[in-house]
């Protein structure tokens, strides 16, 4: 099979798939959680809380029958994620399987098991994009973030080894207190032609009351002077940003759930829950072979009836755009999908005064 399997679709194209799914309830996108093993035991991870055990992870049919019946329903991409999902002894056969039916596929990995045999694997029918997570600039950051003191040398041996290969790559990492002295030295460890190291400072509990998070969060206005610090044109990013999202429903009782979870995507845990994304468990069912689509389509009639309380202050911010809050951090973070995340609302206003006005200005009339 050759590197062209599959042709991503025309933006023009993409948008009229993505009208199409979300009127008749059709899947463009899923996530396959391999594994929620790994490697690593980072301090902010919320995913390995739930691991299990080996045996209780969905085998390599079932991962492949989940993908062809996705493929069949209409979705064109697929995210492998984990835990650390190159800790499957079957990836390559997953993944090969799956870009035999002409399915895009995107991989999430923190790069540590990259090697010669999965470089191969990759390059036989590369993915549209390979995002690692990197931790930290140094080998304390990383030994301080991922328990494991050999991390940072396996994973930029890994990293040396897709870029060599000539691999689609895109380094992304969480910025938190243990790391942010080397926010400006990760930012910079992106490569000549690669996409910008994109950076996540929302990191979410791993249940309902984990007041350990607390710990790893950085102040408001320390995040927004280390971000623009470090990206010079982060206003007009934001303005784009705003500019994709289009205008909000700002009818009395709108949607509580805007994006694209359960409308047009799908997540699969390691143990077969079908869920609208990987925080919304309370939406998610059982999965069984033969109804992936008819699980998509209950997380998405479940999501799609929770509505914005009256007067809910998302609903009317003009800072939204600045917010990496969602209903189900909501949640986790302080019980209630309906209720707002404090630390998100505070990082959002914080954004949003440090935006020139022009910029403001702009992102309100989009709205």
């Amino acid at each position: 099979m050759g590197a062209d399997c599959g042709i991503l679709p025309g933006l023009d194209r993409l948008l009229a798939m993505r009208r199409r799914a979300a009127a008749e309830g059709l899947p463009l996108h899923g996530t396959f959680a391999l594994t929620h093993r790994c490697n690593f035991h980072c301090v902010h991870c919320y995913v390995l809380p739930v691991a299990g055990p080996v045996e209780s992870e969905l085998s390599t049919d079932d991962w492949l029958a989940l993908a062809q019946e996705a493929a069949d329903a209409g979705c064109f991409s697929i995210l492998l994620t984990g835990g650390e999902p190159l800790l499957r002894e079957d990836f390559a056969e997953i993944y090969l399987g799956i870009r035999k039916m002409g399915i895009h596929v995107m991989l999430f990995t923190n790069a540590s098991r990259v090697d010669a045999r999965v470089v191969a694997t990759l390059r036989e029918a590369p993915p549209r994009l390979i995002e690692v997570t990197v931790y930290g600039a140094t080998p304390e950051t990383y030994r301080a973030v991922t328990g494991r003191p050999s991390g940072h040398a396996e994973a930029m041996r890994g990293i040396v080894r897709l870029r060599a290969a000539g691999l689609p790559v895109r380094l992304k990492t969480v910025l938190m207190a243990p790391n942010r002295h080397e926010f400006a030295a990760i930012r910079a460890m992106a490569e000549p032609g690669e996409p910008p190291v994109r950076y996540d400072a929302a990191i979410q509990p791993r249940f309902p009351g984990d007041v350990d998070i607390e710990r790893l969060r950085i102040p408001p206005a320390e995040v927004v002077r280390l971000e623009t610090a470090a990206i010079p044109d982060l206003p007009e990013q934001w303005r784009a940003q705003q500019a994709r999202q289009g205008r909000r429903d700002v009818s009395a009782s709108p949607p509580l759930y805007a994006c694209a979870a359960g409308g047009i995507s799908f997540y699969v845990t390691a143990q077969g829950r079908v869920q609208p994304c990987v925080s919304a468990v309370r939406h998610g069912v059982s999965y069984e072979r033969g109804k992936l689509l008819e699980a998509f389509r209950a997380g998405r009639r479940s999501i799609q009836a929770v509505r914005a309380p009256a007067a809910h202050p998302c609903v009317s911010c003009g800072d939204r755009v600045f917010c990496g809050s969602c209903p189900p951090v909501a949640e986790l973070d302080c019980g209630d999908e309906t209720g707002v995340c404090a630390y998100a609302c505070a990082l959002a206003h914080a954004r949003g005064r440090a935006m020139p006005p022009a910029i403001l200005a702009s992102i309100e009339a989009a709205r």
